[in-house]
Order: structure tokens, then C-alpha cells, then sequence
């Protein structure tokens, strides 16, 4: 990463904290103080468009994430790094080229099961847009932790419509409102597919019921991609 790039990065983290502390966070259905009564893991499924407004709002004292090796990624890590979140840097095999997922998978097992959350953007690194990728029911079956499914939304907020997952840049001065699922066991499902479409499945509707607009045109991009 060139050192102006390098720069922006870390100079866009510094204002997004500052634009966090112009704001106030609004939970729904927070499943989070009964898992941590009694003791029970868990990972965040997050939309790849809600990054920067999970990162900003996920309330640990430490929280782990995949980052990919691409520029994208190079962008995320001064946010993580002001907002105690650990990034484990790996992207998915390429034309048979393992770019470091399987190493950071592995690290963000082992992460999980010392007692730690995680959140998972997943969708990304590179989409379809709300296609849930494996990696998430991979981490969940090999920890016991339980996968809640979260949509982090700034009330106000600029969306960056060229991109493909429409990514969402919070304002100064906004609410975020974040919605959770009841809590997903992987111990309810026979396979890695099984738990993976129903982390998917309620995704779709957790963005529909708490952003209805962005919900109907993830479902177009969604459809587009697929045809």
C-alpha cells in the first residue's frame, strides 16, 4: 500500500471515530447479555455493506474479524484497529493461489475459542450481495458458538451506489439502530449447507424488516447477478 493511500486509511478511520462519538446506538432484540450469562459464544453475520457501522457500534472489549489481502482490505484495517477489533488478514483461493483464507480462518477459530466474538462480513469479500459465503457455518461448527445475525443502520448515511455490496457511510449526529436474530445454533443442523442457507435466509429478512428500501434493491442486484 502506497504511503498516501496508507494516509487516507488511517485519516478516515480517525473521522469515522469522530463521527461515532456525534452519535447514539438503539438496540432491538439484543439475544447478547443472555449468551453471556451463561457462558455461550458467538459470531456476528454481517452484511458487507455494514462494516463500518458494525465496526464503529459492536460494544467488545475485543472483537476478531477476517480482513481480505485486497486493497478494500488495506482501507478497513485502521478502522479496526481504533475500534478493538483484531483483523486476521486472508482472502479466498484464486485460481488455485491460496491468498491466506485458510490460515486466517484457522486464526479466527482459535480466536472464537478462547472465549472472544467475531464478526463476519459475510457476503464479501467480493459478493454476490447477500449470498452468505461458508466460512461463517465453518467457524460456528468448529467452536460451538452460536451465529447472530445483525443489520447495523445508521439513520443518517450516505450509500455508495457504484459499488456492489452499496456500501453505507454513516453521518455525524445519526442513530444507529442494530437489529439482531435470535441466536443461530449450529448444533441444530446436519451440515455446513443446511446451517449456511439458514444464516442467508434470515439475513434477507432481517434486512427487509429493518431496511425495507435497501432490502428491494439487494434483491434486484441479487437477481441481476444470478441471470
Amino acid at each position: 500500500m502506497s504511503v498516501l493511500r496508507w494516509l487516507a486509511a488511517w485519516l478516515g478511520a480517525i473521522i469515522f471515530v469522530c463521527i461515532r462519538n456525534t452519535c447514539r446506538l438503539q438496540t432491538h432484540d439484543d439475544p447478547r447479555p443472555g449468551l453471556r450469562g451463561r457462558g455461550q459464544g458467538y459470531i456476528y453475520a454481517i452484511l458487507h455493506a455494514h462494516q463500518i457501522a458494525a465496526a464503529l457500534t459492536h460494544g467488545e472489549e475485543l472483537c476478531g474479524t477476517m480482513v481480505s489481502r485486497s486493497v478494500d482490505g488495506d482501507l478497513i484495517i485502521p478502522i479496526c484497529t481504533l475500534n478493538n477489533i483484531r483483523p486476521f488478514r486472508g482472502s479466498s483461493s484464486k485460481k488455485g493461489q491460496d491468498k491466506g483464507g485458510t490460515r486466517a480462518l484457522t486464526q479466527v477459530i482459535e480466536f472464537v475459542r478462547s472465549g472472544r466474538p467475531c464478526t463476519m462480513a459475510v457476503d464479501g469479500p467480493r459478493g454476490p450481495r447477500n449470498h452468505v459465503q461458508g466460512g461463517v457455518a465453518k467457524i460456528a461448527e468448529a467452536t460451538g458458538a452460536h451465529i447472530v445475525v445483525t443489520c447495523v443502520i445508521p439513520r443518517r448515511r450516505w450509500i455508495l451506489r457504484g459499488t456492489w455490496d452499496r456500501m453505507q457511510i454513516p453521518g455525524p449526529f445519526s442513530t444507529f439502530d442494530a437489529w439482531f436474530s435470535e441466536p443461530i445454533d449450529p448444533g441444530s443442523y446436519d451440515d455446513l449447507e443446511m446451517l449456511r442457507a439458514r444464516v442467508e435466509d434470515v439475513l434477507t429478512a432481517l434486512e427487509r424488516s429493518s431496511d425495507p428500501s435497501e432490502a428491494t434493491i439487494a434483491s434486484r442486484l441479487v437477481g441481476g447477478s444470478r441471470n
